[in-house]
């Protein structure tokens, strides 16, 4: 009886509690605010002592972006590409690379072209390109960001590409846990281009995880993934709490209305403001991104 007490006066609106539930009261956001700080700063020291256990796991596989590559040059009137071998370890060296030099970027800085990562794996090419992809949990994610910016997806339908190579790295960059994905593209006649085409030297970067000491490839076939995922624990918490008090927001708007209660507008706002800057905080963290 006293629980129920305590919960009608937390999230319903009565004389008792000056016709405001508890529950959305400015000390209340405050002290929600503090107990998400403590919950994210939780996961982190528990993801830092066991990876293994609550970590970043990506479903990000070689095959299926061949597949989805494919499929949308062929939704494009174009021959499939061909997985090369020399083009995916370019990719992987490509990766590597940028994990070990701390950079985002087509190019090193050291001046380092994605054009010498394939030279250095062998391939002769007369015509190259390259997308990369950073933060993103699917293949067909990945796939989907690079049909839809311009640059990326004039790479992925170029008729004049024969082949490409893959690399899904997991790894610590900029001070960020991340899973980066290297595409390379590519069409050999057996000689090595004298000069780089210029339409490849603005060729585009996408920008979209279990860390190590180094960077690893992770197999096409096996990945290994902990038991729970940080990623998803996160948005599930804020999306059930978000869904919470969107609920006991509706139900104390009926309860005052019933009651005839006039309240200040900005009462409310205040909630809307902070609901709204979680969930958009929430769906930005979930994003990858492109360069």
């Amino acid at each position: 009886m006293k629980l129920f007490h305590l919960l009608y006066h937390f999230v319903i609106p009565h004389s008792g509690n000056n016709h405001r539930a508890k529950a959305l009261a400015h000390d209340a956001l405050f002290a929600y605010a503090l107990l998400f700080m403590v919950f994210n700063l939780g996961l982190r020291v528990i993801h830092g002592t066991l990876p293994d256990v609550l970590g970043y796991a990506t479903d990000i596989r070689v095959e299926q972006l061949l597949h989805d590559t494919n499929a949308k040059r062929q939704e494009a009137g174009l021959s499939p590409l061909v997985l090369n071998s020399s083009l995916s370890q370019a990719a992987s060296d490509k990766a590597s690379d940028m994990f070990r030099n701390n950079y985002w970027a087509h190019n090193s800085p050291s001046g380092k072209t994605p054009w010498d990562f394939i030279i250095q794996s062998g391939y002769k090419y007369t015509l190259a390109g390259e997308n990369l992809a950073k933060n993103f949990q699917t293949s067909s994610g990945v796939v989907e960001a690079w049909m839809n910016s311009p640059t990326h997806r004039d790479n992925i339908i170029k008729s004049g590409y024969r082949e490409v190579g893959f690399s899904v790295v997991n790894g610590t960059i900029l001070g960020e846990e991340t899973t980066l994905v290297v595409q390379m593209f590519g069409t050999s006649n057996g000689q090595v281009a004298v000069s780089i085409p210029k339409v490849q030297a603005s060729s585009p970067v996408v920008k979209p995880v279990e860390v190590g000491p180094e960077p690893a490839v992770i197999s096409s076939a096996v990945q290994e993934t902990p038991l729970i995922n940080l990623a998803s624990v996160s948005k599930e918490v804020v999306f059930i709490f978000v869904g919470l008090l969107m609920g006991i927001m509706a139900l104390d708007a009926y309860v005052v209305s019933r009651q005839g209660v006039v309240r200040l507008a900005g009462h409310n706002v205040a909630h809307i403001i902070f609901l709204a800057s979680m969930l958009a905080g929430s769906l930005f963290m979930m994003r990858g991104t492109l360069v």
